[in-house]
């Protein structure tokens, strides 16, 4: 079903998916409690890699889609949005499950994530355009705050921090405080 959604989101786009049809994905209102959240990143066209260049001009994108029902059937909850949070993932204390990234295209591998730097401020999390606080590295985007929602950031390097790291990225769902996670890894050769 997965393969699915993702037919599905490169066809269509996040934005246009309630537009293309098919019953099967659509259905669940934004008031539903999600049984489950998968973060995807790049946009359209680009493969859905977890990366970051530390010296890169933009950010990368990674948008969050709530999920209700079984693997067989789930329906995407509509308009749903999450809180952000992002932290340094620890190869030493983190499970394999954060502390491993995926290097691909398909077929894709598995990687440890290198040793966390010694200096972990905490992780800007960047919206584009807004009224809040500009970035210091990326000029055209903002600091998003603990408290607000939406159903996409962007994530960049993280001012005054060596590379290669690697970052671990949760959407918590406004309704149900269901969470959906992934590892990012920045590099300039992942």
């Amino acid at each position: 079903m997965r393969r699915l959604a993702l037919s599905m989101l490169t066809v269509c786009g996040l934005s246009f998916v309630t537009g293309c049809g098919g019953s099967g994905l659509l259905g669940a209102t934004s008031a539903s409690t999600p049984s489950t959240v998968v973060l995807y990143a790049g946009t359209v066209g680009q493969t859905n890699a977890f990366e970051v260049a530390p010296a890169g001009t933009a950010p990368l994108l990674v948008s969050a889609l709530a999920y209700k029902g079984g693997s067989t059937t789930p329906n995407i909850v509509i308009d749903s949005t999450f809180t952000w949070a992002a932290r340094f993932v620890n190869p030493l204390t983190d499970p394999p499950s954060v502390a491993t990234y995926t290097v691909g295209p398909a077929p894709s591998s598995f990687k440890t994530c290198p040793a966390v730097p010694a200096i972990t401020p905490a992780v800007p999390i960047l919206q584009q355009g807004g009224t809040g606080v500009a970035s210091t590295v990326y000029p055209a985007y903002t600091l998003m705050t603990a408290t607000q929602t939406a159903p996409q950031v962007f994530i960049g390097s993280v001012p005054g921090v060596t590379a290669p790291y690697c970052l671990v990225l949760q959407a918590t769902s406004a309704v149900g405080g269901v969470i959906g996670a992934h590892t990012i890894i920045v590099s300039n050769s992942p």
